[in-house]
C-alpha cells in the first residue's frame, strides 16, 4: 500500500521563539549534556572496535537518550525502535577513512589543506545525517508502517549474516593467502576498498524477500528478462569485438590507479609497468569473456523488479538507499575517474576506500524516499544534524592542532623544553578529541536536530501495538548481536602475546571432558550462543507473561535498556584493553567510565515518567533546514581560509610534524609515491 502523503510542508511556518527552550525537554542542559555524552563514550569505544559495527554504538546509546529525555509519550513507547533504526544509521558511517582528511589538514601543502578542510566535513556530515535520519525516523514514521519495515530488514540481515560468516571462507577460496586486511585487494571482489559487495548482499536480501511477498508471482517473467538481457548483453559485446570497438572503449572505461610515470620512493625508479590495480574489480578481467551476458542478465532481472516489483513493507526504503549507493559509486570514483586520471580520480583520499561514494548515495536514496513519502522532516533533520555534525570535525581537527602546539619540536629542539612537554604529548589526544571530543559535538547535534523536530511534530494520538515482536527483536538485535560482532575482536587482544604472555591461551579443554578442545574463540561463540539463547527465551517468556524485573513503564524500559548496553560495552571495552594496560590507557577507557558514570546519573534522576513534553503543533523545518544548510556552507568556507591561515602562520606553511604527511594533489601526492599494489599491502 502506497504512503498517505502527509503535508508537513504545508503547514505555516512559525517562529522558532513560539516554543522557547525552557519548555523543549530535549533543550534543557541534562538533555544536552546526557545525549553528547551518550554519543561522546560509544563513539570512543567505536575507535577500538571499528568500522560499521562499531559506530552503531553510540547511534543506539544517542538515540534512547533522546528519545527519553524527549519527553514525548509517542515517542517513548517506540525506544526499542530508536535503538536499532539510530544504531542502523550510524553504521553507515562506520566504514568511511577519515584520518587521511585530518593529515592533509595538517600537511602544510595548501592546496591539500584547504581540500582537507572541505573532505572532513563532508565526513562528518554524512555520519551524522545518517545517524540522524534513522533516529527520527524512529520518531516520524507511523508504527504500522515503522513496525512493517522490519520484515524486509530481517532479508537483508539475514543477507549480511550470511556474508558476515561466509566471507572470509569465500575469499580463501578465490585467493590463498588473502585477507580481510593488508592484503584484501587480492580478493578479486575488491572494488575501490568500497561497500559494493555488502549493498549486493542487501540487495539479494531485498530480491528474494520481494519474490516471497509476492508468493512468486510472475516469477516466469524474472526468467523471460533474464535470459533476454543476457542475449542481448552477449550480443552487445560480440559487436563491439567484432568492431573493434571493444578495446578503445576499455581503453578509456579502465585506469590504472596510481602514476606510472611516478618515481617508487623503494627504488628511485619510475613505477612503469608495476601492478596497478584499476578502477573495476579484477573478477571483471577474469571472467571478461562472459561479462557481456552477466552484465545483460543482471540488468534484464533489473527491469524485471522495476517493471513487476511492488517493494512493499518499507522494503522501498532500503531499496532507495541500496540503489542510491551503486549509483553515485559508479558514477563517481568509477566513471568520473576515467576523466580525472591526472588528480588520483574522482576519489576523495586516494589509494584509501571510497565508501564514502557509497553513503553520499545512501544519504541521496534516504532523502528521495523521503521526500516522496510524506516523511519531508526525517531528511530535514537529517540536513541539519549533518551540517553541525559536520562543523563539529572540522572544530575537532583544529582544537587538535592547536593541542599539539606545545612541546612541538618543529619549533625548539631542545631535549630539556621536549622532555617538559613529554607527558603531555604521550596523552592519547586523537581518542580525546577527534573520537570521544567529536563524539560530544555529533551528540548536541543529534539532541538540536532532534529538539528542533520534536517542538515541530505533533504528539502522535495512541496507536495499536502492531508486530509486538519487533519490539523484543529489537532488544534481542541491540543486546545479542550488536554486542557480538564488537565483543568477539576483543578475543585477539586476549589471545596476542603482550611483554612475552597473552591473556588466554589458544586452546582450551572441556571441564571434565578433555575429548573436547576449542579454541579462545570457540569458548566465546558457543558462550555468546548459549546467551543468545537464553535471552531469546527471556523475551518469549515476557511476550507471553510481563516479567516482574522490566518496568511496566516505557520510561523504565527505556532507562534498563541504555543501562544494560551501556555497561555491557563500556567493560567490553575496558577488557578489550586490559592485557596491554598502559597509564595512557586511561584517557580513554578510564575517562569513559566516568562519563558513563555521569551518564548514568542523568538518564536515571533527569529522566521521569511523569514530566512530559507540552503538546506542540506541526510546523515545517523546511525553511530551517535551508538556513542551516547555508550557514554551514558559509561558515565551512570561513573555517578552511582561517583554519588553513592559522596553521600555514603557525608552522610557517610547513607540516605541524603528526599524523603523518599525506599530500592529496602535486607530485608527491600519496596515491602518486605509495599507490596500492597488488603484490605490496593496502595502506
Amino acid at each position: 500500500m502506497p504512503h498517505s502523503k502527509q503535508k508537513f510542508d504545508k503547514v505555516p511556518l512559525m517562529h522558532t521563539m513560539d516554543f522557547p527552550a525552557s519548555r523543549n525537554p530535549l533543550f534543557r542542559w541534562p538533555s544536552l549534556v546526557a545525549a553528547a555524552l551518550s554519543l561522546s563514550i560509544g563513539w570512543g569505544i567505536r575507535g577500538n572496535f571499528g568500522h560499521e559495527f562499531g559506530a552503531m554504538m553510540p547511534g543506539m546509546l544517542c538515540a534512547v537518550a533522546v528519545c527519553l529525555f524527549s519527553g514525548r509519550g509517542d515517542w517513548r513507547e517506540r525506544v526499542p525502535f530508536f535503538a536499532v533504526f539510530g544504531a542502523l544509521g550510524w553504521g553507515f558511517g562506520g566504514s568511511i577513512a577519515y584520518m587521511p582528511t585530518m593529515s592533509y589538514t595538517q600537511s602544510g601543502h595548501l592546496a591539500t589543506q584547504l581540500y582537507g578542510w572541505i573532505t572532513v566535513f563532508i565526513v562528518g556530515f554524512l555520519w551524522t545525517s545518517m545517524g540522524a535520519a534513522g533516529t527520527a525516523y524512529a520518531g516520524v514514521e507511523t508504527r504500522e508502517r515503522l513496525t512493517a519495515v522490519f520484515r524486509p530488514l530481517c532479508w537483508v540481515l539475514a543477507a549480511w549474516t550470511i556474508e558476515y560468516f561466509l566471507a572470509d571462507y569465500i575469499m580463501n577460496w578465490l585467493v590463498q593467502g588473502a585477507d580481510n586486511s593488508d592484503l584484501r585487494h587480492r580478493n578479486p571482489l575488491y572494488w575501490l576498498d568500497s561497500e559494493w559487495m555488502e549493498a549486493n548482499w542487501a540487495l539479494l536480501g531485498l530480491c528474494l524477500f520481494e519474490l516471497w511477498d509476492r508468493r512468486l508471482k510472475d516469477l516466469h517473467w524474472a526468467a523471460v528478462y533474464g535470459a533476454l538481457g543476457a542475449a542481448a548483453g552477449w550480443l552487445a559485446q560480440w559487436i563491439l569485438g567484432a568492431t573493434g570497438w571493444l578495446a578503445p572503449a576499455l581503453a578509456f572505461f579502465v585506469r590504472v590507479q596510481g602514476d606510472p610515470r611516478a618515481i617508487n620512493p623503494a627504488t628511485g625508479q619510475p613505477f612503469g609497468n608495476a601492478s596497478f590495480l584499476t578502477n573495476w574489480p579484477q573478477i571483471f578481467f577474469t571472467f571478461d569473456g562472459h561479462l557481456g551476458w552477466i552484465l545483460g542478465l543482471s540488468l534484464g532481472l533489473a527491469v524485471f523488479f522495476w517493471r513487476y516489483g511492488r517493494w512493499r513493507s518499507g522494503s522501498s526504503l532500503l531499496l532507495h538507499i541500496t540503489v542510491g549507493s551503486y549509483l553515485v559509486f559508479l558514477a563517481g570514483p568509477v566513471l568520473l575517474s576515467c576523466v580525472c586520471g591526472g588528480l588520483g580520480g574522482f576519489r576523495m583520499m586516494p589509494p584509501r576506500g571510497d565508501s564514502w561514494a557509497n553513503i553520499v548515495g545512501a544519504f541521496a536514496g534516504m532523502l528521495v524516499y523521503m521526500y516522496r513519502n510524506g516523511l519531508a522532516p526525517v531528511g530535514q533533520t537529517s540536513i541539519i544534524a549533518g551540517m553541525l555534525g559536520g562543523l563539529g570535525f572540522v572544530l575537532a581537527q583544529f582544537a587538535k592542532i592547536l593541542l599539539y602546539i606545545p612541546g612541538n619540536p618543529q619549533f625548539n629542539a631542545d631535549p630539556a623544553w621536549l622532555a617538559r612537554w613529554a607527558h603531555w604529548h604521550s596523552a592519547n589526544w586523537h581518542n580525546l578529541v577527534v573520537e570521544q571530543g567529536v563524539g560530544l559535538l555529533y551528540g548536541l547535534a543529534i539532541v538540536v536536530s532532534m529538539g528542533l523536530l520534536a517542538g515541530r511534530l505533533a504528539i502522535a494520538k495512541a496507536e495499536p501495538r502492531v508486530r509486538k515482536w519487533t519490539e523484543s527483536f529489537s532488544v534481542f538485535f541491540i543486546l545479542s548481536i550488536l554486542l557480538y560482532v564488537n565483543l568477539v575482536k576483543n578475543i585477539e587482544d586476549w589471545t596476542r602475546p603482550h611483554n612475552g604472555h597473552t591473556a588466554l591461551p589458544a586452546l582450551m579443554k572441556a571441564p571434565l571432558i578433555p575429548q573436547i578442545e576449542l579454541t579462545a574463540l570457540g569458548w566465546f561463540n558457543v558462550t555468546f550462543l548459549l546467551m543468545g539463547v537464553c535471552l531469546a527465551a527471556i523475551l518469549w517468556a515476557h511476550q507471553r507473561r510481563p516479567l516482574d524485573i522490566v518496568p511496566r513503564s516505557w520510561t523504565g524500559k527505556g532507562q534498563l535498556f541504555y543501562l544494560v548496553f551501556l555497561w555491557a560495552i563500556l567493560l567490553g571495552n575496558w577488557e578489550k584493553a586490559l592485557p596491554a594496560f598502559t597509564e595512557q590507557r586511561l584517557d580513554t577507557e578510564w575517562v569513559m567510565i566516568v562519563n558513563g558514570l555521569l551518564a548514568t546519573f542523568l538518564i536515571l534522576v533527569y529522566v521521569r515518567d511523569g514530566e512530559l513534553a507540552p503538546e506542540f503543533g506541526t510546523q515545517s523545518l523546511a525553511l530551517l533546514a535551508r538556513r542551516t544548510a547555508a550557514f554551514g556552507i558559509a561558515a565551512l568556507l570561513v573555517c578552511t581560509l582561517a583554519f588553513t591561515s592559522a596553521h600555514r602562520w603557525i608552522y610557517d606553511g610547513r607540516w605541524d610534524g603528526y599524523g603523518g604527511l599525506n599530500l592529496r594533489f602535486g607530485d608527491q601526492a600519496e596515491w602518486r609515491i605509495h599507490p596500492t599494489l597488488r603484490d605490496k599491502s593496502h595502506p
